[in-house]
């Protein structure tokens, strides 16, 4: 009778919370014993976390078991060490790339150039401040133009887990940023060579799941990346021989799938 209460009580879609998606996510994963990719979740108030989150309210979803569902498999031991990599399980539908969160840094130049950055630089050590973290801002340079690097005591806060609080802080300096300037053009904020580690280690990951897709004739699906980085993923992956990627997902669960040339065939040829 246990089990077959248990079983029904999976099937009802119940309603988590936390202070943000990622924790409602992780405590229905829990409720379910699930990954995020056996649940069909549907975020229903994304909550307001301040700055860094500090303050606001919390974040809501609601999630249920997907239908047959394979059962939780636990990772091969040559997998252990790869965080971002998890193979596709099952056949996803493809999803039209469109990462219209992209900054483009150089895009739409504005005409006065270093008043444009200033303000960002005024933008960011504002909302550093506000947030009580002691970061100190600086206006540098590379290929792809000027851009706001960010070093201090609070470095590691500052970046968050995988770049997410650095990514958070870009999002919001570069929304305040065109409401006081016309112009679109993107700030890109770096934290002491973060971001140019990260890409390596990012393009190193593709090139390794793409000959791993390639020798086991499957797609292999990666864990959840911001717009950013899937973009990094495609492009590391547009020119490689046999390999096709695309994106499935939506919002904060969004990810890359790499395709071997040759699966669409098999796939076609097994129905």
């Amino acid at each position: 009778m246990t089990d077959n209460k248990s079983s029904a009580s999976a099937q009802e879609s119940r309603e988590f919370d936390g202070k943000t998606v990622d924790y409602a996510i992780e405590a229905a994963c829990k409720y379910f014993e699930a990954k995020p990719d056996d649940l069909e979740i549907n975020i229903l108030t994304r909550g307001s976390t301040g700055i860094f989150g500090l303050g606001g309210r919390k974040a809501k979803i609601q999630a249920v078991l997907k239908e047959f569902t394979p059962p939780v498999t636990e990772k091969k031991p040559e997998e252990e060490n790869v965080p971002l990599e998890a193979e596709a399980n099952r056949h996803t539908p493809e999803v039209p790339e469109s990462e219209e969160d992209e900054i483009k840094p150089g895009k739409d130049v504005p005409e006065d150039l270093d008043k444009h950055i200033s303000l960002a630089m005024e933008i960011t050590e504002e909302l550093l401040n506000r947030a009580g973290l002691a970061g100190q801002v600086e206006i540098k340079a590379d290929e792809e133009g000027p851009y706001l690097d960010i070093s201090g005591e609070d470095l590691s806060l500052i970046i968050g887990k995988e770049g997410q609080n650095l990514n958070a802080l870009e999002y919001i300096v570069n929304r305040i940023l065109r409401h006081k300037v016309e112009s679109r053009t993107g700030i890109k904020l770096e934290a002491q060579g973060y971001r140019e580690k990260r890409e390596k280690s990012i393009s190193l990951l593709a090139h390794r799941m793409a000959k791993k897709a390639q020798k086991i004739g499957r797609p292999v699906t990666l864990q959840p990346l911001g717009a950013r980085e899937r973009r990094l993923v495609h492009l590391t992956l547009k020119n490689v021989k046999g390999i096709r990627t695309h994106s499935v997902g939506e919002g904060i669960m969004r990810k890359v799938v790499i395709n071997p040339a040759r699966s669409r065939q098999r796939n076609t040829n097994s129905r």
